[in-house]
């Protein structure tokens, strides 16, 4: 069972831009701003300007559910850059059954449709960001 969320999302904006609007940590909190992302401390794990951002977040105490996200940036036609975001799970599909961890395809599916409604959400919010900023988004 692979436990990934991908989604990506086509900018009317040059890499330069998308990149700074995914790699500075104030422009990131501008359009990670679910209560979810800001409740989450952040570890950089790969960083090539440009082109990935790879971190590892986690909520505070709960160390043991982080998961890593990777953002990698493509140029397109007409100064245009596709984002695609893949949020790989760890232990967050799992369902607490007493003392012991259970993962149930159940538990999986619904971690991932939650994944995937936050990231949608998420990117409609760099999306703003980027209309803000003077550009044009088509989602992919």
């Amino acid at each position: 069972m692979d436990d990934q969320v991908t989604r990506s999302v086509d900018l009317d904006a040059p890499v330069e831009d998308v990149w700074q609007a995914v790699a500075d940590p104030a422009a990131r909190a501008d359009w990670l701003d679910d209560e979810d992302a800001r409740s989450r401390f952040v570890r950089v794990d790969e960083s090539a300007p440009g082109e990935r951002l790879v971190w590892t977040w986690w909520r505070p105490g709960d160390e043991g559910d982080a998961s890593t996200v990777s953002v990698v940036l493509a140029p397109l036609d007409g100064g245009r850059t596709r984002l695609v975001v893949t949020e790989r799970l760890t232990t967050l599909a799992s369902v607490r059954t007493g003392n012991r961890d259970e993962r149930t395809p159940v538990a999986v599916s619904s971690a991932r449709a939650r994944l995937r409604t936050l990231w949608a959400a998420r990117l409609v919010g760099l999306e703003i960001a980027c209309v803000g900023a003077g550009a044009r988004v088509a989602v992919a």
